[in-house]
């Protein structure tokens, strides 16, 4: 019986979530990477098995409620067990003026990162409670903790991504299951690469290339890090909390007796 543990890991084809899927195959992990992309998912596939083997890549979209749980009862049969949920697949296609943008591409980013990280908690979690022990964590980003002019159905999506996870958080507290929120800083990945070369990109976000040119960005690891830390039980007080790769993961640590603020890391309003 193989008892490594498993993480299922959303949007794993590209970007992050690829990067993601290597680290963790890297440290023991099995991977289930998920993703739109068949051919994509075959490249990851032999990446992840140039590392080890007993890895796969699903094809599932996270928009689709029927294909997640699918995706959830064929690992939990092919497993028997799913220790990391990794809500990473995202989408950033509305870019401009938010009454200016298509309606459709809108629509498109909060349904994907925000409606897809709740119909990924409403089939995952169940079989976690049922195991009897599991991780989740959801990916923010950019505009959760302040403005994101131009970019308001993204930045709009990951701030109810925040608040979704601490809700959630409070909802297990007495359960053996975790709940983070990772930020996981600007990243040279094909969303920002869309940012940077497009039209309304260049138009509107033209300061994220100078982000880049300043080396605001953060290494491909570092990312993956934080989450693996997460995976691991080390940053547990930040539980239902948002915690961004900018924070040094030894900090973090030592900074952990702060976590009995009820407020420390969380989003509030100052009053």
């Amino acid at each position: 019986m193989d008892h490594k543990k498993v993480v299922v890991i959303t949007g794993a084809t590209r970007g992050i979530g690829r990067n993601m899927a290597l680290f963790f195959a890297e440290r023991g992990y099995t991977v289930i990477g998920t993703g739109r992309d068949s051919e994509k998912l075959k490249e990851v596939k032999m990446e992840l098995e140039n590392i080890s083997a007993g890895h796969s890549m699903l094809l599932m979209d996270v928009t689709n409620p029927a294909e997640i749980k699918q995706t959830v009862r064929t690992v939990m049969q092919d497993y028997s067990r799913i220790d990391v949920w990794i809500n990473n697949a995202g989408a950033f296609k509305a870019i401009g003026p938010t009454w200016e943008v298509k309606e459709e591409d809108w629509v498109n980013d909060v349904t994907t990162n925000l409606f897809g990280t709740y119909y990924c908690v409403q089939a995952v979690v169940p079989a976690m409670l049922e195991q009897g022990f599991g991780r989740m964590i959801n990916l923010v980003g950019g505009g959760t903790v302040g403005a994101f002019k131009y970019g308001n159905g993204y930045g709009t999506s990951k701030t109810s991504i925040a608040r979704f996870t601490e809700n959630l958080c409070e909802e297990l507290e007495d359960t053996s299951i975790k709940v983070f929120a990772l930020d996981p800083g600007l990243n040279d990945t094909d969303m920002t690469r869309y940012q940077r070369d497009t039209q309304d990109g260049k138009r509107y976000l033209s300061g994220i290339e100078d982000l880049f040119k300043q080396n605001i960005d953060v290494p491909p690891h570092q990312a993956p890090q934080h989450a693996y830390f997460m995976a691991e039980g080390k940053l547990d007080d930040y539980a239902g909390r948002v915690v961004t790769v900018y924070d040094d993961l030894e900090m973090l640590q030592n900074k952990a007796e702060n976590t009995s603020d009820h407020e420390f890391f969380k989003l509030r309003l100052k009053n």
